[in-house]
Parts: structure tokens; C-alpha cells; sequence
């Protein structure tokens, strides 16, 4: 029945091949032409690269070249995310080696650096604190599990600093810090751009995409000048939700105290297939995604003191799963309910910059809202659950009798804010030494509101789940069709102070150091759990009002979490050669702790980081650049979540132990004639340095005290490897540029490759799911440029290597594991893009 589309998509394939093809099998002509033509050699100059140039960054919170920085950083200039057609998280992760992470999807993803990663048992969990911290500029925008979407477009770089960044950038920054850096708006210039693209899946089915992206800089005044950019992006899907039915079994207890089957239930996803419940939700290529927004700022320039405000605004609309169930098919599941992430979030920034006497003042403001609606299919998790004795929660009727269909669905309706304000003041400049000192405060707050339902549950008459307290039935006591309900409020507040300063000690040789002191508070207060029952001991926290919602009365809340400390570094610089740079650092970072709700009693301590790193940076000559470093990471009190049994899929976090890493990171840039190469590689050998105690029964949430490599209380053994990071992952590019008939053209190649990494800490979950073995693929560009328009044609993935970058499931691992599904690499995606700059 997809013939007609399969033919098209193949039509249209054919056409960009053709286009692709022609413009390399031109390269050899051009190359004839500029033979024989005195007239295209001053063009095939032209088109040589250039000297590497400098890269500036403020890493350090001030301007300086990536090569003066004492820190192991990768910045992704405009060009290399041009060159590599960067435009979301997935794109530019896969060019960082050290960092890796685990996702359900866009909006839906963890970071993790250097292998210091955890697992919540299927990615998208907000209950813990990130052990990366995002910035958007100045403004921190971290949210574990929903790292947000930014879109990547007129962007001045990206900056990946590896290890602890607690001095300068607090609790959220335990392993490194991504930081995005936006175009600002440029006095007394106007300037523009536009970009169209058209893109495709190659796999079968409608799925072409298009990318519109434009940005243009005006100056308003002599001092003043604003900059817009705007977007809309539709990519087409890959994962097909393939026709399926199933049949739910229904048990009734014997007179022999076993169970018999009396009856099935059976539902269906394609209208083709009939069942007793059908909800037409097969399709090819069922996880598109819409997304659209823009940026406006405001550069006002007066004397010494600058304003800039900016307000960034996105929406994301992203249908189906995309993590694939290998059991089904390649890049296939079988969905019986409604799959959907619609993300939107506004973020409002003032950044002010001027100078009291010779002193640099930095005041950055920050407020961000974002609303999440996310519905998922939970019918694995309904059939992990239909067992015989387990049947309470799966069959009901309604007022005639009718069974209902036992389908589980969630649905979330949550909202984050976030405040911030930082104040930093540096020495002048003329001073012999250099020092920023500065406060941080901020203030989260997560209103999460999600229902696991079954459609018809609230009017259902034989509804058993009674509260205890109130002897309201279920449908009395939540509201909606809801059989497992979520409404509670997190309230994170952070207080820093810090201060970094460097020294010269001779003309060579400089010590940098640094502190920071933190204190960290957060409070819970809501419901979470059924009507018979809360995850919150006693019912719930108060004070708390919703509809219809009568299980939180007379009940104390758990009690808030409050942490004070300090994280601190020091670092020696040696300045061998102009160009040539040796560094030592020792450097410390923290994540807070925090209160478990099904532990009232049981909170979890912070975990620290002390990081011991020594790095080179080289530049040999104007053409070639290699920078480097070895290090040891000591994570200690590592927090662990984990989903006890029978506590309907909710989790508490424990201190693990601890960890420790032995890495390696590297990058380089070689420009020879008219070819091009850069590339860069970590090796992070990651795992516990000791053992992990496990929980002392099934269903308990207290951990063995001293397990002692006893196997029936350990639940990993020293020596066990941390989840979710390749041990190596490398990226490697080749550029090569000449003339064609005049125009500067260019044909690149360039190479992914990441190790085999674990998908839990426990060994036996582990086991369950299976580790995720590593892959290598390839992207091929090429394309044409003058004066200011190009045209580039490209294929990410040209082998369709289906890498495997992740594995999640909807419950506890031990309940859930047949259901597991996998997060693909992107499949073979091919593109024609074309800019035009004014």
C-alpha cells in the first residue's frame, strides 16, 4: 500500500544522487580547467584554507584564545557546525568524544561527560539532579532528563568543557559544562541571511523534511542595534508503528488457591485488524517532528556600560516513539496508545556590562518557562503487570457491564521555571594579577502533574482500589480516569559565592585558583501514588488542593534538604613556547542531595568530584594545531536511582559508592594545501571502585549497610563499568576545496566511531538489557559557493549503519525487560541546502 510514496521517494532520491554526482564528477573538469587557464589558479587560492586562525572563547568568563585556556575545552566554531549540518543536541553530541547520553527522544535527553553518567532506568526522569550543567549564554538551562532543545542557527559557537566546572559554574556542572554561545547583535552593521533546505529519510514512506531559517542584524542607531533570527524545522520520521494486535489474558482465583484464565481481552492499532478495541494508530514513519521559534536581542551601547536584553522562544512538537523495539523490526514498535512530546519554553535574559572605576562589572538576569504535554503508550508496561494475582489494576467495566479495554496511557502535563541572577566583578586589567569574584543565586521550581489512566476507569462500578483513610473508591478519590496519579511540586533553590584569580609567577609560569562556596535547598510537597496508597508516606504532602483529589488531608510533608559546602581548583600553567602550552589542575565538583518521596526517613547525600588533569596545547606553525589531555576523575557517594518492585514504577536514589575514571581526550586541526583535516577522541575507562550494595529485599527501599562482595547483597562488584559511555569515541573530517567553472566548490568526508558501552550499574538489570554495541558511520558533502550564496548537498550516514546510542524500558528492569526498546543513531538522511548571505 506504500508503492506510490516508495516510487516518489525513489523519483526524488534519484534527482539530489543526480545533483550530488554531478557536481563531483565536475571536480575533475574544474580541476583540467584551472590547468589550463592562468585566470581560475588566483581562484583555486582562494579557496585553499586559510591559517587556522584563533578561536576565542570565554570559558573562564572572559575573552581569550581556546589555546591560552588552561581547560580541556572543544569549541565548535560557526563553520565546523556549517560544515557538519548541526542543528540539534544529537548533532553536535556526536561530534564531542567525552560526552555521551541517553534520550526518549528530542526534549527528552540526560548529558554525561567523561563517563561519569548514571542510569534512571529509561531517560526522561526529572527526579535527579544533571551531572552536566547547559547553558544558553549566561544563562544556565539544565533539567535532567529534559534537556532542552536548542535550535542551532546563528550561532557564534559551542563549548564543551570537560571535568568539574564547580568554581565558575556551580552544582549542575559535576562532570563538565555545553555551554551555547548566540550571535549578538553588531553596531553599526547591517547584515542577513537565509537558509532552505529539503531533507529526507531514505528509508521508504513520506518522510521528506524542510529546514527555513533566517536572521538579519539592524542598526537602529549609533549605539543601538537589534538582531532577530526565526526558524521553522519539520524532519519526516524513521520508526514505522508496524499493524499489531494483542491479547490481554484475565485470570480469576481457584478453588485450589492458583489461578485460571476466564476470559482475554484483544486490542488492535490498525484499523485492518480487528479486536474488541481498535485505535488506528499504525503507520510508516510515525515520530516527525515540527518545530519553530526565534531570537530577538537588544544591544545598547552607552560610555562603558552596555545592555543587552534577549528572549529566545521554541516549540517542539514530536510525534512517536523514537527508540525502536528490535523484537518488532528494524526501526519498528508496536504502539497501542498515543505517543507524543509537545515542548515549549521562553526563555528572557538582560545581560549588562560596564565598569565601576577600572573594574569590570557583569550582572546577568535570567527567567525561563517551560510547559511540557507528553502523552506515551504504556501498553508494555500494562502487560508487564497482567499476571495472575496481579489483576486488580487491568479489568473493569462500565455501567452496562461492558469490559473496558485494560490499556494503560500516561499523560503529563508539567511546567519548570527557573530565575537566576549572577554578579561578577574582575581587577582591571593593568593589575598584575587577574580576579573574578562573584554571587549566584537561583531559584527552580517543577510542577509535575502526570496520570497513568485507563480510558472509562473514573465511571467504572467495580472499581476495589478503597483509601484506607477516606473509604472513597478510586474514582472517588483521583480525578479523570486516572489509576495512578502525580501532582507534586519540587522547589530547588541554589546560593553561591566564588572567586577565581590567576597569578604570575614568572613570565612562563602562572597558578590559577579558585573556590566556590554553595548552599543547596530543595522541598516536595504533592501527591504521588493511588488511591489505596501514596509515595509519599501517609497519603500526601500539604498544603495541596486538586479536583476531586481527597487523599491529602492532616499529613506532613517530608522535610526540606539543606546542604552547605564548597568546591574549589588550582592550576598550574607553563607557557613553554608562544604557541606551546603545559597545564596541571586539580579541580573539585558537587551535586546536591536531596529527599526520596518512598523514603521519607532515607535522603541521599551529595556527590563529589575531584578531577586530576594534565593538558598540552600546541599549535606547529599556522597550519596545525593538537591539543591533549590525561586525567583522574574520583567520583564519590555516586547517586544511583533505581525502581524498587511494587512501588508502581516510582524510584528513590542511594549512594552507590564510588567510582573513579582514567581518560584520555584529544583533538586536532591540519590544513595541507587544499585539504582540510581535523578530528578529536576520548578513551574513558569509567567503573565503580567499589562495591554497590543492593536493596535488601524485592520491595524494600533500604540499602545493605556493608554488602562486602557478598552476591546476595551486592548489586555491582568493584571494578563494574559506568552505564551509558563508550569506552572510545572518535570523529575524524576531510575537507578538500577547488574551483569549478569559477565557483569555490568543496567534497568532505567525515567518520563516527564509538565503543560498546553497559546500560546499568546493576549487573543482573544489565544483563537484562544488554549492552549496546558500538558502530561506525560515515557522511559525505559537497558543494558549490559564490560570493555570498552556496549550495551543498550532503548524506549523513551514507552506510545506514543502525548505531545503537542507547537502551531504555517503561518500568522496573526486572518487570519491563522484554520490552526493551533502543535509541537509534540517525538512519541515512540526505539533504540539499541552500544559503544566501547579505
Amino acid at each position: 500500500m506504500h508503492r506510490n510514496s516508495d516510487r516518489q521517494n525513489a523519483t526524488t532520491l534519484r534527482k539530489w544522487l543526480l545533483a550530488a554526482t554531478s557536481l563531483t564528477v565536475l571536480a575533475p573538469a574544474g580541476a583540467h580547467a584551472q590547468s589550463a587557464a592562468p585566470a581560475d589558479q588566483s581562484a583555486t587560492a582562494d579557496t585553499k584554507p586559510a591559517g587556522l586562525g584563533e578561536i576565542v572563547v570565554t570559558a573562564t568568563r572572559r575573552s581569550e584564545s581556546v589555546q591560552k585556556v588552561p581547560i580541556s575545552l572543544q569549541a565548535l566554531t560557526p563553520e565546523k557546525l556549517e560544515q557538519r549540518q548541526v542543528v540539534n543536541f544529537a548533532d553536535y553530541a556526536a561530534l564531542l568524544p567525552s560526552v555521551s547520553y541517553a534520550s526518549l527522544g528530542p526534549g527528552r535527553s540526560d548529558l554525561y561527560f567523561r563517563g561519569i553518567s548514571f542510569d534512571s532506568e529509561g531517560a526522561g526522569d526529572t527526579s535527579q539532579r544533571s551531572v552536566a550543567g547547559i547553558y544558553l549564554d549566561e544563562i544556565p538551562m539544565t533539567t535532567a532528563g529534559r534537556m532542552p532543545e536548542v535550535h542551532v542557527y546563528d550561532m557564534q559557537r559551542v563549548e564543551a568543557l570537560s571535568g568539574p566546572q564547580g568554581t565558575l559554574f556551580g552544582s549542575s556542572s559535576l562532570s563538565g559544562t555545553l555551554r551555547l554561545i548566540t550571535n549578538k547583535p553588531k553596531l553599526g552593521v547591517l547584515e542577513g541571511g537565509y537558509d532552505v533546505e529539503v531533507n529526507k529519510f531514505t528509508k521508504g514512506g513520506n518522510n521528506t523534511g524542510t529546514v527555513d531559517e533566517g536572521f538579519i542584524n539592524i542598526p537602529v542607531a549609533k549605539n543601538v542595534a537589534i538582531r532577530m533570527m526565526a526558524y521553522y524545522d519539520h524532519t519526516g520520521g524513521y520508526i514505522d508503528n508496524v499493524p499489531a494486535t494483542h491479547t490481554y489474558p484475565f485470570y480469576s482465583p481457584n478453588a485450589d488457591g492458583g489461578y485460571d484464565q476466564t476470559s482475554t481481552y484483544t486490542i488492535s492499532n490498525s484499523n485492518s485488524l480487528p479486536a474488541q478495541t481498535v485505535k488506528n494508530l499504525a503507520k510508516r514513519n510515525a515520530n516527525p517532528v515540527d518545530e519553530y521559534g526565534g531570537r530577538l536581542s537588544l544591544l545598547a551601547q552607552f560610555g562603558d556600560w552596555s545592555f543587552l536584553p534577549q528572549v529566545v522562544y521554541q516549540y517542539l512538537d514530536a510525534k512517536g516513539s523514537f527508540n525502536f523495539d528490535p523484537k518488532v523490526g528494524d526501526l519498528q514498535v508496536h504502539d497501542f496508545g498515543p505517543t507524543e512530546n509537545r515542548d515549549a519554553w521562553i526563555q528572557a535574559a538582560l545581560t549588562i556590562n560596564g565598569k565601576i572605576g577600572d573594574f569590570d562589572l557583569v550582572s546577568s538576569t535570567g527567567y525561563m518557562h517551560r510547559r511540557i504535554k507528553n502523552s506515551n503508550d504504556y501498553t508494555y508496561y500494562t502487560v508487564a503487570y497482567d499476571v495472575p494475582g496481579n489483576t486488580s489494576a487491568v479489568f473493569f467495566h462500565d455501567r452496562n457491564g461492558n469490559q473496558l479495554d485494560p490499556t494503560q496511557e500516561y499523560y503529563g502535563n508539567n511546567t519548570f521555571t527557573n530565575f537566576t541572577q549572577e554578579v561578577r566583578i574582575s581587577v582591571p586589567k593593568s593589575w598584575p594579577f587577574s580576579l573574578t569574584a562573584g554571587a549566584f543565586y537561583q531559584h527552580q521550581k517543577k510542577e509535575i502533574n502526570e496520570e497513568y489512566s485507563i480510558a472509562g476507569f473514573g465511571q467504572s462500578v467495580d472499581n476495589a482500589i478503597i483509601n484506607p483513610n477516606t473509604g472513597l473508591l478510586q474514582s472517588q478519590t483521583l480525578r479523570d480516569d486516572a489509576f495512578y496519579l502525580t501532582e507534586n511540586n519540587k522547589v530547588y533553590t541554589d546560593y553561591a559565592l566564588f572567586a577565581e584569580g590567576t597569578y604570575p609567577i614568572t613570565t612562563q609560569l602562572k597558578l590559577t585558583a579558585g573556590i566556590r562556596l554553595f548552599r543547596a535547598k530543595d522541598a516536595d510537597s504533592g501527591f504521588d501514588g493511588t488511591a489505596a496508597g501514596s509515595a509519599f508516606p501517609n497519603g500526601c504532602a500539604t498544603p495541596f488542593t486538586a479536583p476531586r483529589l481527597q487523599a491529602c488531608d492532616n499529613v506532613t510533608p517530608p522535610s526540606p534538604y539543606d546542604q552547605s559546602g564548597e568546591t574549589h581548583k588550582v592550576t598550574l600553567t607553563y607557557q613553554a613556547a608562544p604557541s606551546k602550552m603545559i597545564y596541571a589542575t586539580y579541580s573539585t565538583g558537587f551535586r546536591p542531595g536531596g529527599n526520596n518521596t518512598i523514603a521519607k526517613n532515607n535522603p541521599y547525600k551529595a556527590d563529589t568530584l575531584s578531577n586530576f588533569e594534565l593538558g598540552v596545547k600546541t599549535s606547529w606553525g599556522p597550519n596545525f594545531r593538537i591539543n591533549g589531555a590525561v586525567y583522574y576523575e574520583q567520583w564519590k557517594g555516586v547517586q544511583y536511582f533505581i525502581v524498587p518492585i511494587g512501588f508502581n514504577g516510582n524510584g528513590l536514589t542511594l549512594n552507590a559508592g564510588n567510582a573513579r575514571v582514567y581518560g584520555v581526550e584529544s583533538d586536532f586541526d591540519w590544513h595541507i594545501g587544499n585539504l582540510a583535516l581535523s578530528g578529536s577522541g576520548a578513551y574513558n575507562d569509567a567503573a565503580l571502585s567499589t562495591d554497590f550494595c543492593g536493596l535488601t529485599s524485592p520491595g524494600s527501599t533500604v540499602q545493605f549497610a556493608n554488602c562486602a562482595g557478598n552476591p546476595n547483597e551486592t548489586a555491582a562488584y568493584k571494578g563494574t563499568r559506568l552505564p551509558r559511555q563508550p569506552r572510545f569515541k572518535a570523529q575524524m573530517q576531510a575537507r578538500y576545496t577547488y574551483t569549478i567553472a569559477g565557483l569555490d566548490a568543496f567534497t568532505q568526508l567525515a567518520g563516527n566511531h564509538q565503543s560498546s558501552s553497559t546500560s546499568n550499574l546493576d549487573q543482573t538489570k544489565d544483563a537484562l538489557l544488554g549492552d549496546v554495541p558500538g558502530f561506525t558511520s560515515g557522511d559525505f558533502s559537497t558543494g558549490v559557493s559564490k560570493d555570498k550564496w552556496s549550495l551543498e548537498f550532503f548524506i549523513e550516514n551514507f552506510t545506514d549503519t543502525r548505531g545503537q546510542l542507547s537502551r531504555n524500558t517503561f518500568c522496573a528492569i526486572e518487570v519491563c525487560a522484554n520490552s526493551t526498546r533502543t535509541l537509534p543513531s540517525k538512519p541515512r538522511f540526505v539533504g540539499l541546502k541552500f544559503s544566501n548571505k547579505f
